[in-house]
């Protein structure tokens, strides 16, 4: 069921199977597992992807999984962690910037270190949370409540 609060957005804009998609990405779900969840191929999943990032103005997956799951699209498996993991201040601020979407370029900018440092800091995040990949990183750490930024919508490509 899609929040009324939807109902009058971008959301409205996409079809049923990319609302199937979005959920499933919302997730934390891969490309793999999307595609064996529906039912279709990888590259019909890119395709649906394309779509989606098109239509509500995400440049990536991380960004379009973030904001649906603040949106709601999650099918309540996502309850947050029962306890924070034992992440250094630094772990905790770079994933604090994922979640804003942010390249490990901008991370590094922002945080006064290289791009290498960064890797190596979200290899060691995962490795603590067992995310497998950015984005269900920044899935876990918003059900934590870290954030980069205030939980709005991109505005949507008109």
């Amino acid at each position: 069921m899609i929040p009324e609060t939807l109902e009058d957005g971008w959301i409205t804009k996409l079809t049923v199977r990319e609302m199937g998609v979005l959920r499933l990405l919302a997730e934390g779900l891969s490309n793999r597992h999307l595609a064996r969840s529906l039912g279709i191929s990888e590259k019909t999943v890119k395709n649906h992807l394309s779509g989606i990032y098109l239509k509500i103005g995400a440049t990536d997956r991380t960004q379009a999984a973030l904001y649906a799951q603040r949106l709601g699209l999650t099918r309540g498996r996502d309850a947050p962690p029962p306890v924070k993991p034992s992440l250094t201040a630094r772990e905790m601020g770079v994933l604090r910037l994922l979640t804003g979407g942010l390249s490990n370029r901008r991370i590094a900018r922002s945080l006064g270190i290289s791009e290498k440092t960064v890797k190596n800091h979200l290899s060691g995040i995962y490795l603590k949370i067992g995310a497998a990949d950015r984005t269900q990183a920044a899935l876990y750490a918003q059900r934590l409540g870290l954030s980069a930024r205030p939980a709005r919508a991109p505005e949507p490509c008109l």
